[in-house]
């Protein structure tokens, strides 16, 4: 059985191949459903409740609020959300998903939450607790890595 360090080594080697196939699955659902995949990636913070904010999802998307505003145009022609009014704030505008094609998009993604979903079934509470902890301290590093990036405080790239 490997020890400690080398399985934190694989652990590190796998994850980047991990996170490119997702990218790639996820462009294929893009491609399904017809639209880009930062244009998917919007409707999935919209549909899971992160944020209904045009300005939030601008700054999760990285994007200006120019270019969010022409992704969201192109998102509401192609019938996958609408603007609404802010129930707290009529000035105010929300992005809410159009629950017609959302029964697409779960029919595009149940394979993988099936497989997913049966893997995660054979690990213990430990186990869970141990990935979820993880999941979300590497969604931290992530977002200060990309802000770091967009600020230039990641320092030079020796070449």
């Amino acid at each position: 059985m490997p020890n400690q360090r080398e399985l934190a080594t694989t652990a590190a080697l796998t994850l980047p191949r991990f996170v490119s196939s997702t990218v790639r699955f996820h462009t294929a659902v893009a491609d399904r459903l017809g639209v880009t995949p930062a244009e998917l990636h919007c409707l999935q913070l919209v549909h899971s409740g992160v944020t209904d904010s045009p300005t939030e999802l601008a700054r999760l998307l990285g994007l200006t609020t120019g270019a969010f505003t022409r992704l969201l145009d192109r998102m509401e022609r192609a019938r996958l959300v609408e603007r609404v009014p802010d129930p707290g704030d009529r000035r105010r505008l929300r992005v809410r998903a159009r629950p017609e094609r959302m029964a697409e998009l779960t029919e595009l993604y149940a394979p993988l939450v099936g497989r997913l979903g049966e893997k995660l079934a054979t690990f213990d509470r430990r186990q869970l607790a141990a990935l979820v902890s993880f999941l979300a301290d590497s969604e931290a590093a992530a977002d200060r890595a990309a802000t770091e990036l967009r600020r230039g405080e990641s320092g030079e790239i020796a070449g």
